[in-house]
This record gives C-alpha cells, structure tokens and sequence, in this order.
C-alpha cells in the first residue's frame, strides 16, 4: 500500500488499532482493544513529514497563524494535528481510524435495548444520541441509519464526515474551513439551514456542538420526524440542558428555560451510550421525553 502519511501508515495499516497518537516529544502511542499503548518515538522530520502528508490528503492546511487542524483522510480516519505554542512541548498528531464496516444494532445492547431502538425508528421519533468522545456515537447512529426504510430520502450534515451509510439515496454535507484570507468559510449552521431545502425524510446531523443546535431543533418542529443527531454529554438526563447551553451561548437572547423547553418539544428520545474499561461501547439508558416528562426506555442493568 502507498504510504499517505509517512512512518504513521503502519499503524493505520493494523486492523487492531483504533487510534494513533503522537504526543508531545514524538512519543508514539496507540489504542486497540486492549487499551492505550506506546510504540516508539519519532523525530522531528518525521513528524513534519507525516504532517504534511496529513495536509496534503485532506487538502487542509496547518501554520503559526492556523496551528489547529481537523482534517479527514481519503480513507476515512479522522486527524487531528495542534502545533506549538498551542501545544506544548511539540506536535500533537490524533489520527482516529475510520472502519468501514457497519456494526449490528445487537453490538451496541440485548434484544430489549434493540427492539426499543427499532420501535424508536419505526415511529419515526426525533432524537439525539449522546455520550462522552469515543463513546461509540457515531458507529450508533451508523447502525440505526441501517434500518431506516430504503425509500427515504437521508441529508446528512457533518463538520468531517464520519457517518457510514448503505442506504441507497444519502444526499452528505461537509462543512468546509476559511481560506488563507479568512474567506468561503461553510459552518454547520449555514449547511443545516441549506439541508431543510434539500427535501429530507430523515435529518441527520453528525454532532452538534454550536450554534447549529437551535436550527436544528427548529427544524425537527416544523415536521422533519425522525431526524437523529449526536452530541457530548455526561449523561442522557444532562443532553437536554447541553443543548440548550448551545442556544444561550451563541443566541444570548434565549433564556435557558426556553432553550430547554425547545429541546423537549423538538426531541422524542435520547440515547446514551457509554465505553466501557475493557473499550466495549454500549447504550446504557433510552430515554423517552416529552415538555413535561422523562421516561426511562430501557436502563442497562
């Protein structure tokens, strides 16, 4: 295989590895099931050269006046590159693998967790899958996605594309970052707003993080039913109000009592899902909400 980014493609190459990490000093580290590992050191032309490998198959650029990349490969992978002063001591390279296979409903929870999730997509309920980053929220909403009707219509927005999909009509936005002259930046809320005009049966936004929210969850109140999203929580009862801490920071002129009472009225259901210490990803809580309640679904026991 071609190398794309330098003395980093081996360990990309590994089926076993999850995640490749290069930490401050050129320190190597990897991810597989067994946990966090180290494997080796790098100099600094290495980690220039891998770098610049990572820039030129992302078609990103990272310097002293932009020194944050997040950038995604041909294959998929996720990278992200922070330079000094930002980070400190050096480098910081995080190259997340991307799997091309879509994992079963069943490897996220039992049957009972399972046939609330295909009920929820049946009724075409809108919701939100949440947890902690690496948490398994992507590779979930993959797996739902998998048992939407062939016949509907998929928009999906991501800030770097992660989701996978074998439906047949997914119609994907990325957005795209501003130009050496601060120029033809596309942020998520401009492309959720454009996503509405693009006639989905299905909404799908990979993770809301800013001011996107409060579009979205315009949207899935004016009829686009059975829209998913992810989002970072710390539990499925703290998505609500992670959510509307969204809207207030960035539409100052909603209070957080109506941020929340948005969120409630737009959403159906929430799922949480958690990694476990042995790196298994599993839903631990289904949620079931509504403007005056909060129902547990299913509690993994």
């Amino acid at each position: 295989m071609m190398s794309t980014i330098g003395v980093l493609q081996e360990h990309l190459d590994n089926p076993d590895v999850n995640e490749v990490m290069v930490v401050e000093g050129g320190n190597v580290w990897l991810e597989d099931a067994h946990g966090l590992h180290p494997a080796g050191q790098l100099n600094p032309d290495q980690i220039s050269q891998c770098i610049e490998h990572i820039c030129r198959a992302s078609g990103r650029r990272v310097d002293l006046l932009s020194p944050i990349l997040d950038a995604r490969l041909h294959d998929g992978s996720r990278a992200c590159v922070v330079l000094p002063p930002i980070s400190l001591g050096g480098c910081t390279i995080n190259i997340r693998k991307f799997s091309r296979r879509i994992l079963p409903l069943a490897a996220f929870g039992p049957s009972a967790c399972t046939d609330i999730l295909k009920h929820v997509i049946h009724e075409r309920m809108n919701v939100v899958v949440s947890g902690a980053t690496s948490s398994g929220k992507t590779s979930l909403l993959s797996a739902a996605a998998s048992h939407f009707c062939s016949s509907e219509r998929l928009v999906v927005v991501e800030d770097t594309a992660e989701l996978r999909f074998n439906n047949s009509h997914v119609v994907r936005l990325q957005t795209r970052p501003a130009n050496s002259e601060n120029l033809g930046e596309l942020t998520l809320q401009q492309l959720v707003r454009t996503s509405l005009r693009l006639r989905p049966d299905r909404l799908i936004v990979g993770e809301v993080r800013g001011a996107e929210a409060i579009d979205m969850l315009m949207a899935l109140t004016t009829g686009h039913r059975g829209s998913w999203a992810t989002v970072h929580a710390t539990s499925a009862r703290d998505t609500v109000s992670r959510l509307a801490a969204m809207i207030t920071r960035d539409s100052p002129q909603w209070s957080h009592q109506q941020s929340q009472d948005l969120a409630t009225t737009a959403l159906d259901a929430i799922v949480y899902i958690e990694r476990l210490p042995n790196g298994r990803r599993h839903i631990s809580e289904i949620l079931h909400i509504t403007k005056d309640s909060t129902q547990p679904l299913y509690e993994a026991t």
